[in-house]
């Protein structure tokens, strides 16, 4: 297959500042550039960037559980103990809209972010390679409270 892997994803907020604060404040990631009136450019290592906010008027709908489009984006993590550290952290600054699940394949946490877009960070479960699960569509309950 001649294409190797997603390279970015842009998101659209309203509210560039909130995007910042968020992203780099509660997420961590670096900015890697940013442009007035138009976005902000979020890179987690040393690629150029890994997600993208674009800016729309402040009058635009907000993201609906029941529409066409993305469902959430998700973000791997090196271990359980990263999933947990979010996990508090995204609790600690009330971020909405968190929810935990483990997929057999996956352990992981979902939240909003400050306008509605859906993340998930998880990692990867290593005592089962997910070839020799039955199913990649599960959703147990995950206590990361524990």
């Amino acid at each position: 297959m001649p294409i190797q892997r997603v390279g970015h994803v842009v998101l659209k907020m309203r509210d560039l500042d909130a995007a910042k604060r968020f992203y780099n404040g509660v997420l961590g990631m670096k900015i890697a550039d940013e442009r007035e009136d138009f976005g902000v450019f979020f890179r987690f290592d040393d690629y150029h960037h890994d997600i993208a906010i674009f800016k729309v008027d402040e009058d635009a709908a907000s993201p609906e559980q029941n529409q066409v489009g993305l469902a959430h984006v998700a973000l791997v993590a090196d271990g359980l103990d990263t999933v947990k550290a979010m996990y508090r952290r995204l609790k600690e600054n009330d971020v909405q809209g968190i929810r935990t699940a483990d997929h057999g394949v996956t352990k992981s946490v979902y939240f909003n972010d400050p306008e509605g877009n859906q993340l998930e960070i998880y990692c990867e479960v290593p005592e089962k390679p997910w070839q020799e699960i039955d199913t990649i569509i599960k959703s147990d309950p995950l206590d990361l409270d524990a």
